[in-house]
């Protein structure tokens, strides 16, 4: 069988899984006797890959037993028939007909405040839509968030799989961007370590979930922190780097980082100070692994975060700013000031999957600074990015603290939270 069919067929696979698993409880926990995703050709829908089509009314209903009705009409009947997904086909101008037949309560269609991917239904389409069913029905349309939001972070066994594969691939590219196969001190740039992952990509059918995406310099012993923020900033020894990367690649998308140190000449080991750094966010990192459990909002599961980090000697710092977009301090939160010498810990444990880092307010957000996905529960396998920060004094520094953001996809089942790969256990050693 050749490569492109077992692909297809894969997410034809993972498709009729989630509708025959995971749609009949979305819509009956969020009370939805039916679902229409409008999809127009020319304006591409998040969900174009999931529902298996980009035209067209979408439509599954709960008909109260366990299996989800699936009708599209107005599609591409040729192609849909051909997934095996979709039970009824028809014309857009039979909507009416359709919806009256079945005579929902609620209909839920993608429109939203909060989550883009339940809101790709245009203003004008949007207006089609409440013509086309007239006002009986059109008084009973609700948000589909809630329940796109559900339907996209419960996973199934065959999606979960081809996941871990892909962060697999992810992983060994970022260990081998951030080692001496790929960089030589004092010749290789930043730029030169992202045109390398491009290409890497290129060959593979892949591509980046962050546009051309370098390496960043969390600390030199040589330069200034105005030199290497240029992408064709030349990597120095001393130089601690830190690479943020996302691979995309048949509907689902990578988000996490690695960590690399450019040895002195003569030296064999991470400096000890460092070193420290790291060793304590790695104990931070168990102490927020056990307190994420299934059944808790985000909101809930923060709290219990940040009580557990106290206890355990850290600091939490609750950030309620995104730090990324000038919400909050990179290096030095003023809440260690009152803590002199002890780690403080951020996090930022949010959803990831299909789309990679542009999916972090999809799902459930364990992070102060999204306070309107607190309430959003954590469903069986929630796939996440396990990201945090740890800030951590550094003696030599002046009272400066070294910042290591740690961050690697995982998956919550009802044991707790499980690895789809080896994680980042130490910092990479460049010679």
């Amino acid at each position: 069988m050749g490569e492109a069919r077992a692909h297809w067929e894969t997410l034809n696979l993972i498709r009729q899984e989630k509708f025959d698993i995971i749609l009949p409880k979305a819509m009956k926990e969020n009370g939805i006797d039916m679902w229409i995703h409008v999809m127009r050709e020319g304006n591409p829908d998040p969900l174009a890959i999931d529902l298996g089509g980009h035209l067209g009314y979408f439509i599954f209903t709960d008909r109260s037993d366990n299996r989800i009705e699936r009708a599209v009409l107005g599609g591409d009947e040729h192609s849909l028939k051909k997934n095996g997904a979709y039970d009824i086909f028809g014309l857009e101008e039979e909507l009416k007909q359709f919806v009256s037949e079945r005579d929902p309560k609620n209909i839920a269609i993608n429109i939203s405040e909060w989550i883009a991917v339940a809101d790709g239904l245009s203003h004008t389409g949007y207006l089609k839509l409440v013509k086309e069913l007239g006002e009986k029905y059109a008084e009973r349309l609700v948000s589909a968030e809630q329940l796109i939001t559900d339907f996209r972070t419960r996973r199934v066994t065959s999606e979960i799989v081809l996941y871990g594969k892909l962060c697999e691939t992810a992983r060994q590219l970022l260990e081998r961007a951030l080692s001496n196969a790929i960089i030589t001190p004092g010749i290789t740039s930043l730029e030169d370590v992202a045109w390398w992952m491009e290409d890497q990509l290129l060959v593979r059918g892949m591509s980046s979930t962050f546009e051309l995406c370098t390496p960043s310099i969390i600390h030199s012993a040589k330069s200034k922190e105005s030199e290497y923020r240029s992408e064709q900033y030349i990597i120095q020894r001393g130089d601690l780097l830190q690479y943020d990367y996302g691979i995309s690649f048949m509907n689902l998308g990578t988000d996490f980082k690695r960590v690399a140190y450019v040895l002195h000449d003569g030296e064999v080991a991470i400096p000890s100070s460092i070193q420290y750094g790291w060793d304590q966010a790695l104990k931070a990192r168990k102490v927020i692994r056990k307190n994420i459990k299934i059944g808790q909002t985000a909101g809930e599961t923060l709290k219990i975060l940040g009580k557990a980090l106290q206890e355990e000697g850290f600091v939490y710092i609750h950030l309620t700013k995104d730090p990324m977009h000038g919400g909050g301090p990179s290096l030095e939160p003023d809440e260690h000031y009152k803590h002199p010498g002890k780690t403080g810990i951020s996090i930022d444990c949010h959803c990831v999957g299909n789309t990679g880092n542009s999916e972090v307010a999809s799902g459930p957000s364990i992070a102060g600074f999204r306070p309107d996905r607190a309430h959003v529960v954590i469903k069986p396998n929630n796939l996440f990015a396990f990201e945090f920060v740890a800030y951590t004094p550094v003696p030599e520094w002046g009272g400066r603290k070294i910042r290591f953001n740690i961050e690697d996809d995982a998956i919550v089942t009802e044991d707790g939270v499980e690895w789809l790969y080896p994680p980042n256990e130490k910092i990479l050693l460049i010679h």
